[in-house]
């Protein structure tokens, strides 16, 4: 992993933002199919909500190799434009996936100003396996001036739980999915946390 660098989104050029947006909707596709099923479609319409300071991505050889948000009380990693959304999908569609994805990832955090919460991890399916969500995890753990971390991960999603237990994480609660679980593809939300050192 010598030839790994850890970026910004910010510091990319299109194409990587591109990368990276792509790695997104391939990770989370279950949740994002109530927008469309065409993935294509999906980076061309998410493209422009990804905050660049508040994604790091791991860059090997030119390419995106994985994607790891934070986000404070006073910044979230999206900010979402209801017109590209009305644009894409049509002034009812769009409106609706706006309001849909404002309330899961754009409305500010009720956190302190010591906790810092990561979301949108996700690798590329090449480099899955390779130590990449550790690598960015322990970046900006050491990076970023916070005391604690929070983050959440599906309870369907036993390999990254596990992996986030490896990583000093305890879980905190547990939170049903009452609207589809079905469809959303797990039953539970489960926050963890870890500090610093």
């Amino acid at each position: 992993m010598e030839s790994l660098s850890i970026k910004k989104l910010a510091d990319l050029d299109a194409s990587g933002r591109d990368q990276a947006v792509e790695i997104f909707t391939d990770a989370f596709l279950r949740s994002l199919q109530f927008m469309s099923k065409d993935q294509t479609r999906l980076t061309r319409a998410l493209r422009h909500a990804f905050v660049g300071d508040q994604f790091y991505t791991a860059v090997e050889n030119g390419k995106v190799l994985g994607i790891f948000a934070y986000s404070t009380n006073l910044a979230r990693a999206f900010s979402f434009d209801k017109q590209i959304f009305q644009k894409e999908f049509g002034r009812i569609k769009g409106s609706l996936i706006y309001k849909v994805l404002h309330g899961e990832l754009g409305k500010p955090l009720d956190f302190n100003d010591h906790q810092c919460y990561f979301e949108s991890v996700a690798t590329a399916r090449e480099a899955r396996g390779r130590g990449i969500a550790t690598l960015l995890n322990n970046h900006l753990i050491a990076e970023l001036d916070y005391d604690e971390f929070i983050l959440e991960v599906v309870d369907t999603n036993t390999s990254a739980y596990r992996l986030y237990e490896k990583l000093g994480y305890t879980e905190i609660k547990r939170k049903k999915q009452r609207l589809f679980p079905k469809l959303a593809g797990f039953n539970e939300r489960i926050y963890m946390k870890r500090g610093k050192g």
